[in-house]
């Protein structure tokens, strides 16, 4: 029971990774001062291809952390190239006080998974590829590429000890 063959070792097709998304990182964002309490401010992100330097995506961008009563909220607006959908949506923000002082923002899971809205509070967002909207890496079942290079050396092992076959 639970051997190779059977349940999560079984050959089934691979989750995508968060390396095939486009992302954004909160911490990144505080560090070019995007997100920084008490500011508003707008502007756009591009993605580019590393070996052509051709624009391959871009975002739209506005930061409200103003603090003056309302949420503090990222609006993102951007088109799908392959439906020509124009999306333009709110996406909330939390803080947090870490122990050594300053302030940490956090993106607020804006999907909605099995009915219910995800609400976590996360550092990244991911949009992978098909995606339509932003959201963290729990609702799109998205996995690191480190963690299935491990069970592809595991599943090799396996193989050769002919475990499970």
């Amino acid at each position: 029971m639970g051997g190779y063959g059977s349940g999560r070792w079984g050959s089934h097709s691979k989750k995508t990774t968060v390396q095939e998304c486009r992302s954004l990182d909160a911490a990144w964002w505080m560090r070019e001062k995007l997100l920084e309490e008490g500011t508003f401010r707008s502007g756009a992100l591009h993605w580019t291809d590393a070996h052509t330097g051709e624009e391959r995506a871009s975002l739209g961008y506005e930061v409200n952390a103003t603090m003056t009563g309302l949420p503090p909220y990222v609006r993102l607006h951007y088109s799908l190239t392959r439906s020509g959908e124009n999306l333009d949506y709110k996406v909330l923000l939390g803080t947090t006080r870490p122990r050594f002082g300053g302030l940490r923002w956090w993106f607020i899971c804006p999907l909605i998974a099995n009915g219910r809205k995800c609400g976590r509070r996360v550092g990244k967002l991911y949009l992978p590829p098909g995606g339509k909207y932003y959201g963290c890496r729990h609702c799109y079942d998205l996995t690191y590429r480190s963690a299935q290079a491990s069970n592809s050396r595991l599943t090799r092992l396996f193989r050769q000890y002919g475990i499970g076959a």
